[in-house]
């Protein structure tokens, strides 16, 4: 039974939606936008991702004072170690060329390098986060960056079982990750990772500009272990592309 006015006067009447849609065909559309590119690491990129870390504790260079996080300690890895340079050739040129293949090169970004079409790791570090702590809404250098969750010591689900978040009128966001967007309308949204321990080892890729934040976690004495980066990509071969094109837009892809 379907319900409706014309004129103001009310109007009850069976419609058979099978028949309807024979009869006209409906489509929905989705508007273009930029997403993210995620991958579940091998376990001997985790193991070798702790040894580096391991190796940064020996001589730290904190990071917290130029980073948004409200948190413990977030440490520089070093990017020239033997298995950077392998997680560079192997893994990030992957995850970029299937962003890129997806979506296209981000809106307009800065680079320190100027080699054409060319992959770099600008920034690679540590993040060790303890109960209580967050990291507020906040974006990141270069044209695309990542994380990838190493250790998580708590249960999304237990989490919002505890009394204070069960009773929250916002609930799913205790202790999570979260990309904060606007929609076609202007509307405020997030899009929720879930911290369970099935994400350990997971890595995703986002454009650097995309805002996001962690929620803090409570009750756990455990630290969460997170592994972000910032990758530069020099676009000037792409840029002469667009120009042969006649594409006037180029100027939102020059580095």
């Amino acid at each position: 039974m379907v319900t409706f006015r014309v004129n103001g006067i009310k109007f009850a009447e069976e419609i058979n939606i099978n028949l309807m849609e024979k009869i006209m065909e409906i489509k929905a559309l989705t508007f273009p936008n930029y997403g993210t590119v995620e991958t579940h690491l091998a376990d001997e990129y985790v193991s070798n991702f702790y040894k580096l870390i391991e190796e940064a504790k020996e001589k730290p260079h904190s990071m917290n004072n130029i980073l948004a996080g409200n948190i413990s300690s977030s440490i520089e890895l070093n990017m020239k170690s033997k298995f950077a340079t392998n997680f560079v050739k192997n893994v990030i040129p992957s995850m970029v060329t299937s962003y890129v293949k997806q979506y296209g090169f981000p809106i307009k970004h800065i680079t320190k390098h100027i080699q054409d079409n060319s992959i770099t790791l600008e920034e690679l570090w540590v993040n060790f986060q303890r109960k209580h702590e967050f990291n507020p809404i906040h974006d990141h250098n270069g044209m695309l960056s990542f994380v990838i969750w190493l250790s998580i010591p708590t249960s999304s689900k237990k989490q919002n079982e505890l009394p204070f978040s069960k009773n929250s009128g916002s609930k799913g966001l205790i202790s999570n990750f979260s990309f904060v967007y606007t929609d076609i309308l202007g509307n405020i949204k997030n899009y929720v990772y879930q911290m369970e321990k099935d994400i350990e080892g997971y890595m995703v890729m986002f454009p650097s500009r995309l805002m996001h934040q962690v929620f803090p976690f409570y009750e756990s004495e455990k630290e969460r272990i997170t592994i972000s980066g910032n990758v530069g990509i020099s676009t000037k071969q792409v840029v002469t592309k667009k120009l042969a094109t006649g594409d006037n837009k180029v100027s939102d892809y020059a580095s």
